[in-house]
């Protein structure tokens, strides 16, 4: 397996966030945690980019153990994603994508053609390329995530972990958004991304891993995963998993709480 969590035990200092965590995915998959606020999502997340130390428990990289690589071999495994990111300087959006190859030269070093290229490459496979000489301080929300996006490939990581990547978007870019990290799935990369929308995993993920207060509440396919009774149990309120059909004819998963009023 790419990415294996075994019986995961960690936090900050003495304080155990994540809880005897296990999950998995494979090259090719979306794995979507998905949860309320606090319940340890990000806190996986800093334990599987080696953050932060794991107190009990094996998180393995292509069978590799995170706890045991250089951050330089890391990076060149798994690339962290930000929600939102603004930088003080007013770089290109190439340049940002170029910063994914910091790990292969020095501070004194300069990056090299093929590192331009490998940085045009990356914004080609996601159709930003028309976007490489625009100051990246001044592109939407949208495009900024697109970029990042970019710059995680040209690391050549092999695993993409997003933190919300949609929470700041508006719907139209949401969608994209899940197209464009649908495509990298297809082209072999291993995505994973927290979400609070339990609808995320039903429409483009492998796999779905549900979180309450640092523990599993369930894991598997979107379709063992999200229901109404593992949705109500987590979250604390009522809520109806419906399956309808778009105008196309694709089968989507809605979840609606349940309302009280008339």
């Amino acid at each position: 397996m790419l990415l294996e969590v075994e019986s995961v035990w960690g936090g900050y200092g003495s304080k155990d966030v994540v809880r005897g965590v296990s999950c998995g995915a494979e090259a090719g998959e979306i794995l979507c945690l998905v949860g309320p606020n606090g319940c340890g999502k990000t806190t996986l997340f800093r334990l599987m980019l080696g953050i932060l130390p794991i107190r009990q428990g094996h998180i393995r990289i292509d069978g590799r153990e995170v706890s045991g690589l250089s951050p330089k071999e890391l990076s060149g495994l798994i690339a962290y994603i930000p929600q939102y990111h603004n930088p003080v300087y007013a770089y290109t959006a190439l340049d940002v994508v170029v910063m994914g190859r910091a790990a292969r030269f020095s501070a004194f070093d300069t990056p090299r053609e093929d590192d331009r290229e490998a940085a045009f490459a990356a914004m080609e496979k996601l159709n930003v390329l028309s976007l490489a000489n625009e100051k990246y301080t001044a592109l939407s929300g949208g495009q900024r995530q697109m970029v990042l996006i970019a710059r995680a490939i040209c690391q050549s990581a092999r695993i993409f972990v997003l933190d919300e990547p949609a929470a700041n978007l508006d719907y139209a870019n949401q969608q994209r958004l899940m197209e464009a990290l649908r495509d990298l799935a297809k082209k072999g990369y291993c995505v994973v991304m927290s979400t609070h929308s339990p609808e995320h995993p039903a429409s483009i993920g492998n796999k779905a891993l549900l979180m309450r207060e640092g523990q599993v509440a369930a894991f598997g396919t979107p379709a063992q995963v999200i229901t109404s009774a593992h949705l109500e149990a987590v979250y604390g309120i009522p809520i109806d998993v419906v399956t309808v059909q778009d105008s196309r004819g694709v089968k989507r998963t809605i979840c609606l709480p349940v309302g009280g009023g008339k």
